[in-house]
């Protein structure tokens, strides 16, 4: 029987139809040629079960989701990042698939919130596995493939794995120009996709980003505009100076002239919400007020593409330290997870126990490569991060952008790119150690763009003053606590975020007590929202 689908969400990237197949999203083919929707869409014609999809998606490269219709059933696929998503339910002995979690639950009946999910959402600001914010609707996780079998029952497996397939043997030098020779190939496959189009890099005062224009700038690619955004601090100087020095346009939206009262109400805001939290993610303030800026103001060219730095600094090893470089024991695994990633606001005993057994059950079955032997590196954490955070909360900060109408790329999750970490000897990863060489060495000395006394940088004595500070903060007043973390905030959330804690308390809300992040916040105010809509239905908000 065929699946019903339901498809509501209008982007940069609009579904493509062909015979039995849906495509959103865009690819690189094997030979590394870029192909939007309408050339991509061919290439899973002949696709007739589990085994090839998932052989030719060992092939391509990019962000995509894609439904192909087969005797067996409906096939289901979605790139590493799982920018684009397919939600499912199983309603009156029949599949039901849509883009929007929302729209599935009204269709089959199911807007009854997941009470299970609440704690993990609210305190790290994303739903674990394959479940969301609707009790029995479901959403195909990043990397997967999965047929929704005619018999009812359902059949997944990984295309993309983050596990070290094997550890490098190359020394520093050679690795050093491997790496270089990467990144030469990714700014000529970034360029030919960009098609004379303006690319507009969001600019900090990081490496990650700065890297990205500097790859534009020795590609000889004209057309860039740079800007950043929040209120004047140490990283807008720094991304100031870089976009002057490459010669690029550089467009500041300062944050504090925003006005941080009204936007609540305002329809293309609720719709971006909705858009992008879909039931599953935090829906991220941090850009939008910018893209809004430029999309309203004209400042960059309709069909500009943006290419934002996201997981350049983890893939290449910002985060060994913190959280791979660990006792891989299992015991310990549990606790460490839940206090360094489901850490916005302060959890129950009870809230902690019931997401350590979902954690659980998402380790369970999962094994070390027989190579990744070191005991010091808990491999697995690093796969769990890339698949859960990183693809429902890192990445989902990239939707605002196919939101107001812009197609992006994100240049540093090329799959040969993340594929060389993946096989980098964790010596190598550590601090970036390799990473930044290259970087400097190799384009920001060069192009007079690194500006050592200036620089943001972590090393072991940052590292341990966050742990110090960590085992302190329980004791520091929540008062002072909250003006600490206005005096780093500068993209301007405590503005933005005071509107969402007026409207949660003149709902009989519980506002967050002693959060460590203004997304506590965010979260807590979304599935309020979640609720009303639920309660609205008459099935009952989460209690």
């Amino acid at each position: 029987m065929t699946a019903k689908e339901y498809y509501s969400f209008q982007d940069a990237f609009p579904w493509q139809e062909q015979d039995k197949v849906r495509f959103k999203g865009y690819l690189w083919d094997k030979n590394g040629r870029h192909l939007t929707a309408k050339e991509a869409v061919s290439l899973f014609r002949r696709v007739d079960g589990p085994e090839r999809l998932t052989h030719l998606l060992g092939e391509l490269d990019g962000a995509f989701a894609v439904s192909v219709q087969t005797g067996q059933g409906q096939l289901l696929a979605v790139d590493p990042m799982g920018m684009f998503s397919f939600y499912f339910c199983r309603h009156k002995d029949q599949w039901h698939i849509s883009d929007s979690a929302t729209l599935l639950a009204e269709r089959s009946g199911n807007k009854v919130q997941n009470r299970s999910a609440l704690p993990e959402f609210r305190s790290a600001g994303f739903v674990l596995g394959r479940e969301c914010l609707w009790n029995n609707v479901f959403r195909i996780q990043a990397g997967e493939v999965l047929l929704l079998a005619n018999d009812g029952s359902l059949q997944g497996r990984w295309s993309q794995h983050f596990l070290p397939r094997e550890f490098s043997t190359q020394g520093r030098k050679e690795l050093y120009r491997t790496l270089c020779e990467l990144l030469d190939g990714l700014s000529r496959r970034l360029t030919a996709s960009l098609q004379g189009r303006t690319a507009v890099v969001p600019l900090s005062g990081g490496y990650d980003s700065r890297l990205i224009a500097a790859m534009l700038k020795r590609a000889g690619h004209q057309k860039v505009i740079c800007f950043t955004y929040g209120r004047p601090n140490a990283e807008s100087r720094l991304s100031e100076k870089v976009a002057k020095k490459l010669g690029y346009p550089w467009i500041f939206v300062d944050y504090q002239v925003i006005n941080p009262d009204k936007y609540l109400q305002e329809r293309r805001f609720l719709q971006y919400i909705d858009y992008a939290g879909n039931a599953t993610s935090m829906p991220f303030l941090q850009e939008y007020f910018a893209c809004r800026h430029l999309r309203d103001n004209k400042l960059v060219p309709d069909d500009s593409i943006f290419l934002p730095g996201h997981t350049g600094d983890y893939i290449a090893g910002s985060y060994v330290e913190k959280t791979i470089k660990r006792d891989r024991n299992e015991s310990t695994r549990y606790g460490r997870l839940v206090r360094n990633y489901f850490s916005f606001c302060r959890l129950t005993k009870a809230e902690k126990e019931l997401i350590t057994e979902r954690l659980q059950n998402w380790f369970q079955g999962q094994h070390f490569p027989a190579h990744a032997d070191d005991p010091r590196y808990d491999v697995l954490t690093e796969e769990w991060d890339l698949k859960e955070k990183f693809a429902k909360f890192v990445f989902n900060a990239a939707r605002v952008f196919p939101f107001f109408g812009y197609e992006f790329r994100l240049p540093l999750w090329d799959k040969q790119f993340r594929s060389f970490f993946r096989s980098l000897p964790f010596t190598y990863r550590a601090y970036k150690a390799l990473y930044d060489e290259v970087l400097e060495k190799a384009y920001f000395v060069p192009m007079e763009i690194c500006f050592h006394k200036e620089e943001l940088r972590e090393g072991p004595p940052e590292l341990r003053a966050q742990a110090i500070r960590r085992l302190l903060r329980p004791l520091i007043p929540a008062s002072i606590r909250r003006r600490r973390m206005i005096g780093r905030d500068y993209i301007c959330y405590h503005r933005f975020t005071a509107a969402m804690e007026k409207e949660l308390e003149q709902e009989g809300e519980k506002v967050p007590a002693k959060i460590r992040h203004f997304n506590a916040i965010i979260c807590q105010w979304y599935a309020m929202r979640l609720s009303k809509q639920a309660c609205r239905t008459g099935k009952g908000g989460p209690g």
